[in-house]
Parts: C-alpha cells; structure tokens; sequence
C-alpha cells in the first residue's frame, strides 16, 4: 500500500518540493571515488551481498536546481534508510533510526553536497547504542548488515525546524524514496537485494564424455533463479582447469549473467567497514550451525553432507577455492534460468574432475548446490553433447537443455510463499 505525506502548517514559508532538488548517485571504485552516475540497471540490480560485504560505497550528489524556492536558512537533513520519517520519530518500533547524510543549510545544496555511503544503509538502521550516525562515522554502529534482507530506498530529506517539534517529524520530510511521494515525482530509489536465491535445484548428474563431461538437473520451479554457472576442479589437487571466463569488472553495468562474491570482489581487503551491533548465533560452537567458528575448516550448515562441499564434520570435500565459489573455477558460460542441462569441454581425458552447480539471481547472490558431482572424461566416449541442442563444438563450450517454464517472472504458487518471506527490515 502506498504511504502518503501530510503536510503540517507551518510557521514559515512551507517545506521545499521534491522538484527542487536534483539527486545523483554515482558507482565507487576500490578506493570510493566516483567512477560513472548509476543508470537503470544499477538501480535495480546492482547492490548485492557481496558488494554490501565489500562496502563498495554508492555515491551521491545533492543539488538545488536553479529557481529552487528555499529558506536558505533553514537546515535541511538528508538521511539514507528505510522508512525514516517513521523510524525518526519512534522510540521503539520496526525500524532503526536512519543514518545521516548531511546536516546542513539549505544555501549548501545551491553548490551542491556530495557524499557516499555503505550499501548495509540501505537496509540496516543505526542501532541505539551508536555514539554517532553519521554515515561516514567511523564510531556509527548499524543494527544489522548484510543479513539476508531486501527491498528498496534510498535519500530521504526534511526540515526539521518546520514546526514547533524538535527533531524531524514524519511531516517534515519532503523527499522520500516510499510511496505516494516518489511515484508522483520521479524520485529514484535503489532496490537492494541481500539474500541467495530461495529455489533449489535437485538430482545433480555428470556423464563424462570424451574431452568433457554432461551434466543435467532438475529445475523445479521458475522463480527467482537468473540462471547457472558450473564450476569445476581436478579432483586430486583441486587446481581450476585454466579455463577462461573472467570475473566480471567492479565497474560495469550488471548483465544478470554472473554471480558475485565478496572473495572474488575484493578478497579480503574489503573497501569501506561499517561497525555493527554483535548478532546472536544459534548453537554455538556447534558443527551444522552456518557459522564457521574455530577448528572448522567450513560449516554450511543444512548443506553440509557426504556429498556436500562440506561434509558433516565440518571438513572441506573440495579445494577451499572451489568452496569459496572462486571465479577462476567457473567453467561455463552463463546458463540460462529454464535450462537443466549442460555440456562442458575442454577437460583433459583420463582426468578426474569434481563439479558444482551455482544458481544466482538477477542482482548476482549465488547459492551452490548442496552436491558435488565427479566425473573422468574418456577419450573412447562420444563427445559431451548429451543430447543438448546449440552445442558450440570449439573450447570450452557449453549447451544448456532449456526445460518448459516461462521465466524468472512466472512464479508457482510455492515460489510466491518463499519469495513472500523475503522481508524488509
């Protein structure tokens, strides 16, 4: 339902328009500077896990256009968050506190404020307990930070002296990134999206071939799965094949075509931290609960498994790169979301590979399959085609079998119940 602004009178002139303001945002590099301005795709795709465990900061600009009917007097705060105006002024309730942008006169937004923020804003509000919220503090604490959570927002702006109330009231606030107020004037908002994708695959396979192998799965839904990449590694060093599909740029505008990790982003040399609130762990100490925790070599909790990357003592049954979905094991092209099969070349006969299928959603968050497949290429077997159609028969190609389905928009009734749970913070 769309939320709506009431507008409070006022002592002075009333509150500026949206319109007033002109509002940039702009992708960072490694190092936070301003790389392009943000285009559509970025708007709606680009902030991921990864990129929030990397704190590549978004950028932004403020600007008063010209003509603008401002009190250049008055203070105008600028803040990044969800639901601020409710969150502003409720002492306990759903939402933290928003953190803040700019605290200045509105006469600065005539030259224009720039500033950037860690994408765990978006999503997560400033805990009680932080000294500070600015989002630039190196003191602020958030409630959260890249928890599996998504949704959308962005700038919120108010005045905070338009009526008799300290603080700012959710009647002060005139630009916002919820509701009524943004449809009607084009406010552009970024659509976060923190979590893997909630539909599983099942009944992983491999036939080897000669130079490869086939692999096929079952697709049980459409949903929120973009499409596939398969990984693979020789089974008794866990070295990659060598085959080259390099990771996607920092910079460029999102394809949905490849996964994102933050050890293939920025390893762990993250560019930007944010200080967080200590978060409750269920089970302790304890093997299978998700955390990896002192003496675990890995812990994917339901996932772990005989025939798992990790297996029930919390040990690794594959090299720690593969584990970590590193790109430099990826070995096919992107697969398409309906497909339940593909052929890869370009592996050595007689050699034993392990293979792992990852699905990743149209903002790039990858789940692997909980099963590691193996399999030795036979130069005396037919070719991997598998029976795919499209084969490309040079390198290391691959040929996805398309099932029926009509796409990541045509949800079964199972997948809206999942896709339902994912909440707003």
């Amino acid at each position: 339902m769309l939320a709506t602004f009431s507008f409070a009178p006022t002592a002075r002139a009333e509150l500026p328009a949206p319109a007033d303001f002109s509002v940039s945002y702009y992708v960072t590099d490694e190092s936070g500077e301003f790389v392009r301005p943000m285009v559509e795709r970025d708007f709606k795709y680009a902030t991921n896990r990864a990129r929030c465990e990397c704190g590549q900061r978004i950028g932004v600009q403020i600007q008063a256009k010209d003509g603008a009917d401002l009190d250049y007097s008055a203070q105008i705060k600028a803040f990044i968050g969800t639901q601020c105006p409710t969150a502003e002024s409720t002492l306990a309730g759903q939402f933290l506190r928003c953190g803040v942008l700019a605290e200045v006169l509105a006469a600065n937004y005539v030259q224009g404020v720039t500033s950037a923020f860690h994408p765990a804003f978006l999503a997560s509000g400033v805990d009680p307990s932080s000294p500070t919220r600015d989002v630039l503090g190196a003191e602020t604490i958030l409630g959260g930070a890249c928890g599996d959570v998504t949704g959308e927002t962005s700038l919120w702006m108010c005045d905070p002296a338009a009526n008799s109330t300290a603080n700012c009231q959710p009647e002060e606030f005139f630009y916002g990134s919820d509701g009524a107020l943004s449809q009607l004037s084009g406010i552009p908002t970024i659509a976060y999206d923190f979590m893997p994708p909630l539909l599983r695959v099942s009944n992983l396979s491999v036939e080897p071939g000669d130079g490869g192998v086939t692999l096929h799965w079952d697709v049980p839904s459409s949903g929120d799965i973009a499409g596939f990449r398969v990984l693979c590694e020789e089974a008794d060093t866990g070295a990659s094949p060598g085959l080259d599909f390099p990771t996607p740029e920092l910079g460029e505008v999102p394809d949905n075509n490849h996964y994102f990790t933050a050890g293939n982003l920025c390893g762990d040399a993250p560019f930007s931290t944010v200080k967080t609130a200590p978060a409750d762990v269920v089970d302790p100490d304890t093997c299978g609960n998700g955390v990896l925790e002192d003496g675990e070599a890995c812990d994917d909790g339901d996932d772990n498994g005989p025939e798992g990357l990790c297996d029930e003592g919390c040990e690794l049954r594959v090299s720690p790169s593969l584990h970590a979905l590193d790109w430099d094991h990826v070995c096919s092209d992107h697969i398409t979301f309906s497909s339940e099969g593909a052929a890869i070349h370009g592996l050595e006969n007689g050699k034993t590979y392990n293979f792992v299928l990852v699905s990743y959603d149209l903002h790039g968050n990858p789940r692997v399959h909980k099963q590691v497949v193996t399999a030795t290429p036979d130069g005396s077997l037919p070719g991997p085609d598998g029976g795919l159609e499209g084969l490309e028969g040079e390198g290391c190609a691959c040929a996805a079998g398309e099932s029926g389905g009509t796409g990541v928009l045509a949800l079964s009734l199972a997948a809206l119940l999942g896709l339902a749970r994912r909440r707003r913070r």
